[in-house]
């Protein structure tokens, strides 16, 4: 369940990582972004694992079992109840995937409405939610 006033908490953290000056691994990236969101939502602490480089990404992937970031996606929303939605169907604050060929087999992003907000290290990045595979509803 969506906790009140969610959206201002959202659109805090949006802006909060559109200013960040830095990307860094583990701090501010694809995986922190889309989880802060999630917690700022729902106040649900879904992932609270550490890790400060690629090869510790991997490490942890590993250590949960799970081949990639869509593995783990699949498995956390399942763990908490979040329901795989149609893309189309998509609203602010919820969680989509999009396969970026990147070095840990995609991407987390969040829905702002008609865009999909994704932090990656060369920036934030708007995607349309066609271009994105799965989507899951965040409440």
């Amino acid at each position: 369940m969506r906790v009140e006033n969610w959206e201002s908490k959202l659109e805090q953290v949006i802006q909060e990582t559109i200013n960040k000056k830095t990307w860094r691994i583990g701090k501010n990236d694809c995986i922190t972004f889309p989880v802060k969101c999630i917690e700022i939502i729902t106040n649900i602490k879904v992932f609270e694992r550490k890790y400060k480089s690629l090869k510790d990404g991997k490490k942890l992937l590993k250590e949960l079992r799970s081949k990639d970031i869509l593995d783990l996606a699949l498995r956390t929303a399942k763990e908490n109840n979040f329901k795989q939605i149609d893309i189309s169907k998509a609203q602010r604050g919820d969680i989509l995937y999009y396969n970026n060929r990147a070095d840990l087999g995609g991407t987390l992003g969040v829905c702002i409405g008609n865009h999909i907000m994704f932090n990656w290290k060369t920036g934030i990045n708007l995607l349309e939610k066609e271009k994105c595979k799965i989507a899951w509803r965040i409440e």
